[in-house]
């Protein structure tokens, strides 16, 4: 495959930040882990877009990666099996979770009754984080599957 080099550098940067997500996790710094984990999900997914066709500049490109996998199932099925597609399907549920919290754990969020605005570290709680980081290692795997199945 010819972008397949572009693919692999999109998942060295996301296995940097998916261990840096860990990292950050076991420390407690639970705002670094939310970062890091949406950062590693996106730029897997990109991964895989990389292969078919240039990005949208977008931090959650769900839409990009499931038409490219509505056009390609055939494929998909025929070199994975009908149960790999269930696992692309988790990896679009996953970045469509993720991709939020690029700006909610940089600016916060603003209050319902327009009060004023949340704190990123009052947002970025273990448990978010937990999701997240969690969210990132199922997504890496499933990537890198493909990744190599695609070789």
């Amino acid at each position: 495959m010819e972008n397949y080099s572009e693919s692999e550098r999109w998942m060295k940067d996301a296995r940097d930040c998916f261990n840096h997500a860990q990292r950050c996790f076991n420390e407690g710094y639970w705002r670094g882990a939310v970062q890091n984990a949406q950062l590693a999900i996106e730029l897997s997914v990109k991964a895989v877009i990389a292969l078919f066709e240039e990005q949208d500049w977008t931090h959650s490109p769900d839409g990009q990666l499931n038409r490219i996998i509505e056009d390609k199932k055939e494929e998909i099925k025929t070199m994975f099996g009908y149960q790999f597609l269930n696992l692309l399907s988790n990896v679009i549920e996953d970045i469509r979770v993720s991709a939020p919290w690029h700006g909610l754990s940089v600016y916060g969020k603003e209050k319902d009754d327009g009060s004023g605005w949340i704190p990123v570290v009052d947002l970025c709680t273990e448990d978010i984080a937990k999701e997240l980081v969690t969210r990132a290692q199922r997504t890496i795997t499933v990537v890198e599957e493909f990744l190599r199945g695609i070789k």
